[in-house]
């Protein structure tokens, strides 16, 4: 008697939670940009149209990147899949360089 082999089927164990040090600079960044009180951040958008991202997210992007040296809108993209902390900054939203 064989085990069940199948090759249609896999099992990938994912960690759908990111977690970073405490000490990590991404955290410095997220409680600096949240230490920004929201008059500065908001202001009245459109209501017509995709719905913009939250402008408190997209400066920790900016600040993440520039932090490590990048500074273009594409590497900030791919630096956005492919980075644990920027995903934790961003909350694993995906954002395209346009």
């Amino acid at each position: 008697m064989y085990q069940n082999y199948s090759t249609m089927e896999t099992a990938l164990p994912l960690q759908v939670t990111f977690s970073i040090p405490e000490n990590h600079e991404a955290r410095l960044i997220s409680r600096f940009v949240d230490a920004i009180p929201q008059e500065f951040l908001l202001e009245d958008t459109s209501h017509t149209g995709r719905p913009a991202f939250h402008p408190a997210m997209m400066l920790k992007m900016c600040l993440f990147a520039y932090s490590r040296s990048v500074f273009s809108g594409r590497n900030i993209e791919r630096l956005n899949e492919e980075s644990i902390p920027m995903k934790w900054l961003t909350g694993d939203t995906a954002v395209t360089y346009k």
